[in-house]
Parts: structure tokens; sequence; C-alpha cells
């Protein structure tokens, strides 16, 4: 790796965390409304949609510097642009996790009652 891949690096990182952000949300989500049961067993299982978002994102995008040939030009807009974008990503992921932890949470308790009239 050379010193000139470093930023490239940095950049295939934030936009894969980015994009693994928006996959979990979505995936959340639909978890939350019943479509479908929680398929991910552990927090080690997180790890590789990670890896494999990182290693396409980087391969794809960034190894072959294709991002380049779209002509971005540096103004206010696409600044604005990309500021909405992470912060509609943070807030629609912290809403949805909200969300999902109030249900587990109720879950738990329903459970914890049950127990205890049982006995």
């Amino acid at each position: 790796m050379k010193e000139k891949d470093i930023p490239l690096i940095y950049v295939t990182s934030i936009s894969t965390l980015l994009v693994y952000f928006n996959f979990f949300t979505i995936y959340s989500f639909f978890v939350y409304n019943g479509f479908f049961k929680d398929i991910i067993p552990g927090k080690y299982y997180v790890l590789i949609p990670i890896g494999i978002i990182w290693i396409l994102n980087y391969f794809v995008f960034v190894r072959k510097k294709e991002f380049l040939d779209n002509n971005f030009k540096k103004d206010a807009n696409g600044g604005m642009l990309i500021i909405l974008y992470i912060l509609f990503t943070a807030a629609s992921f912290i809403v949805i996790a909200n969300y999902n932890r109030d249900k587990i949470f109720k879950q738990r308790h329903q459970q914890v009652v049950i127990s205890k009239l049982k006995y």
C-alpha cells in the first residue's frame, strides 16, 4: 500500500459504514414490523456484511477510481447534500434502533411477568 492510497482507504471505510447503517436500518425496520425474524445471531455476524460491503466498495469504486469519472464539482449544494445524507442516515438508524429497543424491552418485561405468575 502506498502512502497516497491511505485517503482512499478512509473514503472506502466511511462510505462502507454509511451504506451498512442504511442496510441495517432497513433490516431493523423489517424485523420490527414482523416481516421476518431476527437472523443475526450475534454481534460478530455483523462484521461479515461490513467486510463484504467494504471489499465490494473498494474494488468496484475506489480502486479503479471510478468515482472520479463522475466530474463532481466542489460547491455548497453538494456539501449540503452529503451532510444531509449523513444526518438522515444517523437519525433514521437511531429512531429505528430506539423502536427495536422498546420492543425488546417490552417482550422481556412480559416474559418476566409470565415467569413470576407461574410460580
